[in-house]
């Protein structure tokens, strides 16, 4: 089986000021866009969702957001930092089949 769409979930800013000026945010910036553009190159619907407060993430605000998407046994599932920790647990939680799950964080 090939995935044939993914859902990347960035990670969260330390505070408002940095996530929502155009100088210091980096979500759309880093390896997320350039990641979605490779992935939509190679045939994989990708989406890249901001997720709301970032910077006071709430589980239920995310999952509402996130489930808007459809997941299911054809999708990639990407988390950055505390997207990492949002898709582990909504795993857990809802014990969906995903093609794959990726997670990974900047090197404390």
């Amino acid at each position: 089986m090939v995935a044939k769409k993914c859902i990347i979930i960035h990670g969260c800013p330390s505070d408002v000021e940095k996530a929502m000026n155009p100088e210091t945010r980096t979500y759309d910036k880093h390896w997320i866009p350039w990641t979605k553009k490779q992935l939509l190159a190679n045939g994989i619907e990708t989406e890249t969702p901001l997720m709301p407060s970032p910077w006071y993430p709430e589980y239920e605000k995310f999952k509402k957001e996130f489930e808007k998407y459809i997941v299911d046994a054809n999708t990639i599932l990407v988390g950055h930092s505390c997207g990492c920790a949002f898709l582990v647990r909504w795993l857990g939680e809802t014990k969906e089949k995903i093609f794959k799950l990726k997670t990974g964080s900047k090197k404390l």
